[in-house]
């Protein structure tokens, strides 16, 4: 094991706290469920100085690196601070996973994943309709292929790394990789023209479809006995909880009218979520004109806006309160949380997530978002 994986395991075996992570679960929960709380959860984001101690390795050497991955998730997953959260005191579920992308699904049907210097990894679409077309001859169960062997070598690193330290074990949640969705996983494959073949060939990219949710369904079956997630009937991602086991990402289909989602896009997002047994939708920019078809789906269980400022989140939140189905991961800013008016907003059904300056901006505004609400 490399020594700054093992001075920091070290580290959280005796500072980590069960029982404080079994009260951050019940207040996801609650608030999941849409039951009275006395506050939203909230998880809070801020970078790390130049003098903190653990220092992240750059992306590209942990994409290829099981231990320098696993301490990134532990130091900076997702800008939110594990190894940290005892000094700021916020609501943050501990979680790692195989971070490894958006690709991983992409590169099962031959999509050339390319990196420049410490970005995260993309797809080089195919160039023509022919050539994407081709996806329909591969398996795409056939875990062999692309990434798939590496993210299985990374899980079960992850478990012989953590195999010495019990606490870290019942503290961390070892989760999903992001496994994106059928139409967004199409369009790495295609490009914008997924958009045009969609118009022209609606059979043809249903197809492509169908194929791109049997690999999502088929690399999470594969994974799961690798996880420890939970508890049962909850899953995380994005640093925070959700009822069901899976986050489809629908960042793409935002382009697309509310009849086309429903027509051509929603019946494969409706068959993941079915065959995993349920989970959330993620979209970033506006998408608020595709919130009542999803909440048509019956398996779907959260909403998850990565740039909640961009739509009417007061209609989006009475319409998805009628089906209990809650808004996971809002941002919200500083005086919304320092006055506690998040909460009058909206009392339940929401969690929260908040980028803050710094590790001491935000643990005085967790203790101020504390003072005002409990």
């Amino acid at each position: 094991m490399i020594e700054p994986l093992r001075r920091l395991l070290d580290e959280l075996e005796t500072t980590l706290d069960a029982g404080q992570q079994q009260r951050v679960h019940d207040l996801h929960a609650a608030s999941l469920r849409y039951e009275p709380v006395p506050r939203l959860p909230i998880v809070m984001q801020y970078p790390l100085s130049d003098a903190a101690v653990h220092q992240p390795f750059p992306h590209r050497e942990a994409w290829r690196d099981p231990q320098k991955m696993l301490f990134n998730e532990l130091t900076a997953g997702f800008d939110a601070r594990i190894c940290c959260q005892h000094l700021v005191g916020d609501d943050l579920p501990f979680t790692v996973r195989a971070n490894l992308g958006t690709v991983i699904v992409a590169s099962m049907f031959g999509g050339r994943v390319e990196m420049l210097e410490d970005n995260p990894p993309w797809v080089r679409p195919f160039e023509s309709r022919e050539a994407f077309g081709a996806v329909l001859r591969i398996d795409p169960t056939d875990l062999s292929a692309g990434l798939c062997p590496r993210l299985m070598d990374f899980y079960r690193s992850f478990h012989d790394l953590l195999a010495g330290y019990p606490n870290v074990r019942r503290c961390v949640r070892v989760v999903m990789p992001d496994l994106q969705g059928p139409f967004d996983n199409a369009e790495l494959l295609r490009g914008s023209e997924i958009y045009v073949d969609l118009y022209e060939e609606p059979e043809f990219v249903e197809a492509v479809l169908a194929r791109m949710g049997e690999a999502q369904v088929a690399v999470a079956t594969a994974v799961q006995p690798l996880l420890s997630d939970g508890p049962d009937g909850f899953c995380h991602q994005h640093t925070v909880a959700l009822p069901g086991a899976i986050l489809i990402r629908n960042d793409s289909p935002t382009n697309l009218s509310a009849e086309m989602y429903s027509r051509h896009i929603a019946p494969h997002d409706r068959a993941v979520l079915d065959r995993l047994g349920g989970g959330g939708v993620h979209f970033c920019g506006k998408g608020d004109h595709l919130v009542p078809r999803l909440l048509e789906i019956p398996s779907l269980t959260a909403l998850d806006l990565g740039q909640p400022q961009m739509n009417d989140l007061e209609t989006i939140y009475r319409q998805a309160a009628a089906r209990r189905v809650p808004l996971i991961r809002y941002r919200t800013n500083e005086e919304q949380i320092r006055t506690g008016r998040v909460c009058r907003r909206f009392p339940t059904g929401v969690t929260l997530m908040h980028q803050a300056g710094s590790l001491d901006e935000a643990r005085r505004l967790m203790d101020e978002y504390r003072a005002r609400t409990e």
